[in-house]
């Protein structure tokens, strides 16, 4: 809000003295002050010590404006009650500046005032119950749009008035004191405390059944003046309990409720079979505790803010078989938006996890040897590339051959064993079929070189052991690189190759 001063003054010297509170504390609420710049969006405040200007600006007066007038009351008689005040043309300078200083508290004071009430009416406006201030004799000072909607009348209407008139019943009625919530508003004042009710209340269109928060309301003395009351219309859901238990019970898949505390409320029967409780007992199941103990989390907690639930999957053993189940936590929030209780809905994600399972294993595996493919491999070696491992990449020697004079089938048979020899000289590695007869092992952990070359030479000698002395010589070349997390994918799978190659060569060269 921008409050502006127009200083007609001959008086340089007041000027002075009143223009040097712009840069003084500033009032709240983002107020600015400023001097001799009046616009249509600030509360303008004319101070003049001419008589016929001030009597100009009354005569045209906006609606947020004022007007000061300095020099004698009698210049200004005629019209003195539209004026804000009427200073004394001269006075010392300390006594214009704490007279101004006053003037700008008084416009905090309304300014604050004018906040804080439209504050107000915007907060219990956006509330969907119903709302009211009552004075002590049961008149409503102010009541929220919903309430207004509820009764069907204005707030200028209802400002005022009591009980009866506004739900339309007859005073004699009213008078009988039955549905009309009297008795609650008293016991609310002698309480002195917020009280909670259960009213039923009678309309012009029938029985009404609130749920009602009522507040006492104090003056600045300490002394009870009224109340503030919040209900919420709660008629619809009188016969609630029983559509919610069919509900619940047929539901088809396991589902719980429970209190603020976690005390269990109902259990359906999918649950029931799930945990073995008999239904006589089900008040006395700890949800978290059985949790605790029979089920295995196996992802991370994800919450979401704006449903306020948790969701989360857990395996729970039933007949020696792993089922996976997705747990999901969801409070039940109250009209008063606080939290009243929860409800718990197991979801049975068994045969989507396999069949996730199925189809990543056939992504992934070699369908001969049983090993990762080439696929996976490149995939876990950009995604672990910066981390420390060792590489070798194998080769069988002389293996078209045994493919040429025994047939394809004997020649998948080798390849199945040596799948099974690299599993059993490496049983930590990772190891992926390339293709024909090109394979890879990753090892994580180090590995000293005597172990290295003692298992490579133990691999070689298994892989010998296929074939008849002096028949077809099908032995293993195995390319090594090693990484500390520094170099690239390319770079480590390119040298490990190379080496493979070499030996390969090598060991041609020696038997021609």
């Amino acid at each position: 809000m921008k409050l502006n001063f127009s200083l007609h003054l001959n008086s340089a010297e007041d000027k002075s003295v009143l223009g040097s509170f712009a840069v003084e504390k500033p009032l709240l609420w983002d107020t600015s002050i400023s001097f001799d710049q009046a616009s249509e969006d600030a509360f303008e405040v004319l101070m003049t010590d001419s008589a016929e200007e001030a009597c100009c600006f009354l005569q045209n007066k906006r609606k947020l404006s004022e007007a000061i007038f300095f020099g004698e009351s009698s210049a200004v008689e005629t019209f003195f009650d539209g004026l804000l005040n009427v200073w004394p043309l001269h006075e010392k300078a300390e006594m214009r500046r704490a007279r101004f200083q006053k003037l700008l508290k008084h416009f905090q004071s309304e300014f604050d005032a004018w906040h804080y009430k439209n504050l107000l009416k915007s907060t219990i406006d956006s509330v969907p119950d119903l709302v009211w201030f009552k004075d002590k004799i049961g008149a409503h000072m102010m009541v929220n749009q919903e309430f207004c909607n509820t009764v069907h009348k204005t707030k200028e209407d209802i400002r005022g008035r009591g009980h009866y008139y506004i739900w339309d019943i007859s005073e004699e009625e009213y008078k009988k004191g039955e549905f009309v919530c009297m008795e609650s508003e008293t016991d609310t004042m002698n309480a002195g405390k917020t009280c909670i009710f259960d009213e039923p209340l009678k309309t012009s269109e029938g029985m009404k059944q609130l749920k009602t928060y009522k507040t006492p309301l104090y003056d600045m003395f300490g002394n009870i003046e009224g109340t503030v009351g919040v209900a919420k219309d709660v008629t619809d859901f009188g016969n609630m309990g029983l559509e919610l238990s069919i509900l619940v019970e047929n539901i088809p898949f396991p589902l719980i409720l429970c209190d603020v505390n976690w005390k269990t409320l109902k259990m359906n029967d999918c649950f029931r079979k799930l945990v073995g409780i008999d239904k006589a007992k089900i008040q006395d199941f700890d949800f978290h505790l059985w949790l605790e103990r029979n089920m295995t989390q196996v992802s991370d907690d994800s919450e979401n803010l704006k449903t306020n639930s948790r969701e989360h999957e857990y395996v729970l053993q039933i007949g020696n078989k792993d089922h996976h189940f997705i747990v999901i936590e969801q409070e039940i929030i109250d009209y008063f938006q606080n939290v009243s209780g929860y409800f718990v809905i197991l979801r049975d994600v068994t045969i989507a996890r396999n069949f996730e399972t199925m189809i990543l294993n056939a992504a992934n595996t070699d369908a001969l040897t049983q090993l990762y493919n080439r696929r996976y491999f490149e995939d876990f070696m950009k995604n672990n590339a910066k981390r420390p491992m060792t590489l070798l990449y194998m080769d069988l020697d002389n293996f078209k051959e045994v493919n040429d004079k025994y047939g394809h089938r004997r020649g998948d048979e080798i390849l199945q064993n040596f799948a099974k020899f690299m599993q059993e000289c490496f049983p930590t590695g990772i190891i992926s079929r390339m293709g024909g007869d090109e394979f890879t092992l990753i090892l994580e952990k180090p590995i000293s070189e005597e172990k290295m070359a003692t298992a490579c030479e133990l691999l070689n000698q298994k892989v010998m052991s296929l074939f008849r002395s002096g028949g077809l010589h099908v032995s293993v070349s195995v390319g090594i690189s090693k990484t500390d997390g520094t170099r690239s994918y390319d770079e480590i799978l390119h040298e490990a190759d190379e080496r493979m190659y070499a030996l390969k060569k090598e060991r041609h060269a020696e038997r021609e």
